[in-house]
């Protein structure tokens, strides 16, 4: 029985150092992993990214609206060959001559 227990107590032992080794790992895993500060700070930086992003989209829309509209505009008013533009009628007035 008291084989057992010193046996049992050299495994406990080995598990304990194999454990503290384990947790020195973990801990030097965390510290190079992400803070919640880190974390802050790309959402951030995210948002701005999107943000940007949007702005430049809508203005992209826009001028490419704005072009397509001056085009078309261009076309439509030169597509047909337009009628030439009859010269006015003169306006003769005669003025009665005195009979004597």
């Amino acid at each position: 029985m008291l084989v057992a227990m010193e046996e049992r107590l050299v495994r406990l032992e080995d598990f304990a150092l194999e454990a503290t080794e384990r947790l020195a790992r973990s801990e030097a895993r965390l510290d190079a992993l992400a803070t919640k500060a880190d974390l802050a700070a790309l959402r951030m930086e995210m948002h701005k990214g999107f943000a940007d992003m949007i702005k430049w989209i809508v203005g992209t829309a826009i001028v490419l609206g704005a072009t397509a509209i001056t085009v078309i505009t261009f076309v439509l008013n030169n597509a047909t060959p337009k009628a030439p533009v009859a010269p006015p009628v003169p306006i003769v007035i005669q003025v009665p001559v005195p009979v004597r």
